[in-house]
């Protein structure tokens, strides 16, 4: 029952989109035959396709894990920038981009100290575009360069892991979009000598993108 009620539900789905663009499409024809431009109320839908750069700033925390029980609470700002690549179909926009930022991430707790001094990531990215703004998700490998001192033992190690999270970005104008999103990123584990650590940081990050 629940099937059947499915199928319909998705055929009927199916024959309003259809008729949703046959109604679209007509619009774009005159009783001639003849192709008219589409017409917008306002500014007309942005294209995301093509390459983008630009600059981000942030508020990063977290905490740095050695294996002897004392966690460092960490936080600081970070700087840096991004550049990826769009792809658009209809309302579908997926990509890949890249990041790096340098940041003032540091904390101590209990005789240890913890600092990192940059983060990057590798990503793709999922949005759905309407007008000129787009929601996204997106998903990759995260990287943390950490320094961990604990009882004047002190290494520094560049810990790989998972990131995701979610944004919105909006086109300002044909070149620039602003952008705000959150990551969380969690970081594998890393050999510091007399101990092990792994880590994990959440970001907020505002950025302003250049499209080519």
């Amino acid at each position: 029952m629940v099937l059947r009620a499915s199928l319909i539900a998705t055929a009927s789905a199916g024959a309003l989109i259809l008729s949703l663009n046959a109604g679209v499409a007509a619009d774009f024809y005159d009783n001639g035959g003849g192709y008219q431009q589409p017409s917008y109320n306002g500014n007309p839908p942005a294209d995301w396709t093509g390459l983008y750069m630009g600059p981000m700033l942030g508020y990063i925390w977290g905490n740095i894990d050695p294996d002897t029980g004392a966690a460092v609470d960490v936080d600081g700002i970070l700087l840096g920038g991004f550049a990826g690549y769009n792809f658009q179909a209809g309302s579908l926009v997926f990509g890949g981009e890249a990041d790096l930022a340098i940041t003032s991430l540091d904390g101590s707790e209990g005789g240890t100290d913890g600092d990192a001094d940059w983060t990057g990531s590798i990503r793709g990215r999922l949005g759905y575009a309407w007008d000129r703004h787009m929601i996204y998700g997106t998903a990759g490998l995260g990287f943390l360069s950490a320094d961990v001192d604990l009882g004047g033992a002190s290494d520094e190690n560049t810990h790989v892991g998972l990131v995701v999270g979610a944004g919105i970005e909006s086109m300002v104008n044909r070149s620039f979009s602003a952008r705000g999103e959150y990551l969380y990123s969690g970081y594998g584990e890393k050999d510091y000598g007399a101990f092990e650590a792994d880590a994990n940081s959440h970001a907020i990050r505002a950025g302003l993108g250049y499209h080519f």
